[in-house]
């Protein structure tokens, strides 16, 4: 067991409720494909993984954290729904081999490398969506550290980076104080 497995692992076994999915689910929901995979990546005890199940998509949630991924599949049974849980660290390893998906989900985890790693595990036409909170983010809140947020106008970087070395289309990409409070910057690549 890694540090980060034993942090991640308190962390859900002192708070198991599972949050509200993202507000940036339903305003991106109209980038969507009707139908296909998907896979949230680090996402917990599947707060957002859960919407998308609940939307009919084959949805795989991805973790560090065997306790958070218990926690989803628990709540998948009490919606009706099935998701994949995917034990695994991503600090220290990439997106698990020989997977695509049609639609690629990173909410509050920053890793750099891996998310220049995600459009080589999406199909073709996939969608990558990225929602995480900036420094700005700082103005209002302590945490996370600026360690773990994006520096202001970082997201649009992203988004050009993904179009150079993915030949990936930037379908939307903002920053804003969000109705949650955060300050956090969106964007939404289409393969």
């Amino acid at each position: 067991m890694t540090d980060s497995q034993t942090h991640w692992d308190n962390r859900y076994q002192k708070n198991p409720e599972l949050n509200p999915f993202s507000d940036f689910l339903p305003a991106t929901e109209k980038y969507l494909p009707s139908s296909g995979s998907c896979v949230d990546i680090a996402g917990g005890n599947g707060r957002n993984a859960l919407w998308y199940a609940e939307k009919g998509y084959s949805t795989s949630l991805i973790d560090i954290s065997p306790i958070a991924l218990n926690q989803a599949t628990e709540a998948s049974h009490n919606l009706g729904v099935e998701i994949e849980c995917i034990h695994w660290d991503l600090e220290n390893n990439s997106l698990p081999p020989n997977r695509q998906w049609d639609i690629a989900l990173i909410t509050l985890f920053l890793d750099r490398n891996l998310l220049q790693k995600v459009p080589n595990f999406l199909n073709d036409s996939g969608i990558l969506l990225l929602a995480h909170p900036t420094k700005q983010n700082l103005e209002r809140h302590e945490h996370p550290s600026s360690n773990f947020l994006l520096e202001p106008a970082e997201i649009f970087k992203l988004g050009e980076s993904f179009e150079l070395a993915h030949s990936m289309e930037v379908i939307h990409v903002d920053e804003a104080w969000r109705d949650s409070g955060r300050h956090e910057a969106w964007l939404v690549c289409q393969k």
